[in-house]
């Protein structure tokens, strides 16, 4: 018995390796779904009508948004207008030039020239003005791969696990150059530091004195 027993043991020992295959850890979240920043093209159409630039309360606003968009994202890249070959030397073309730059000097843009250009558009036919501009964005992020939860036989995280912490964090960047090089750290105050330094030499406590209005205890 005590033979059979041992044999049993050690065919055991042979088989159970060989159903247990090494995995690789899957990659942290903040890698695997990594937020990205690429350029984007910032774009708005207007209509204009052959005695001019016409627009309504609601249109105008918006031009005004887009133009407070550039000044606060173009970081340094220059503001195109393209424009309908059939409106090019128009008088009308002249005015909305003119009622765009007004609106930039309105904005604080004084010193900052559109570039002009041209694209094909049929005589007669309605055809918009296109502004534009290159800004930085961050990219939204898919989350929507289905994972099974109930895998967990190899104890590795399932997928989509941190895709929405990651997608929520990526919508609140404001700036999107904190992604590419984050913010600069401001010199130390080495004044405080030596300060801090000859206490401890001399024995004594480096930490500020607390003011007696903060001394709370839990008697009280």
């Amino acid at each position: 018995m005590k033979i059979k027993l041992i044999t049993l043991g050690f065919a055991a020992a042979a088989i159970l390796p060989a159903c247990s295959t090494y995995q690789d850890a899957r990659a942290p979240y903040d890698e695997h779904h990594k937020v990205r920043v690429a350029e984007t093209i910032e774009r708005m159409e207007i209509y204009i009508r052959p005695e001019g630039m016409n627009l309504s309360a609601r249109d105008r606003a918006a031009l005004g948004n887009f133009i407070n968009g550039f000044a606060q994202n173009s970081r340094g890249s220059g503001l195109y207008l393209n424009v309908p070959s059939n409106m090019a030397g128009s008088p009308s073309l002249g005015q909305t030039q003119g009622e765009i730059q007004n609106m930039m000097m309105g904005a604080g843009l004084s010193g900052v020239s559109f570039q002009s250009g041209q694209y094909q558009a049929a005589p007669g036919a309605p055809a918009p003005i296109v502004l534009s501009y290159r800004r930085l964005a961050v990219m939204p992020i898919d989350c929507a791969v289905n994972s099974d939860l109930a895998r967990t036989y190899n104890n590795q995280a399932y997928p989509n696990f941190g895709c929405a912490g990651q997608s929520n964090f990526a919508v609140m960047v404001n700036d999107p150059t904190q992604i590419l090089d984050g913010y600069g750290s401001t010199p130390a105050n080495t004044e405080r530091r030596v300060n801090g330094v000859n206490a401890y030499v001399q024995g004594e406590s480096p930490a500020s004195a607390i003011p007696t209005g903060q001394q709370v205890s839990s008697s009280e």
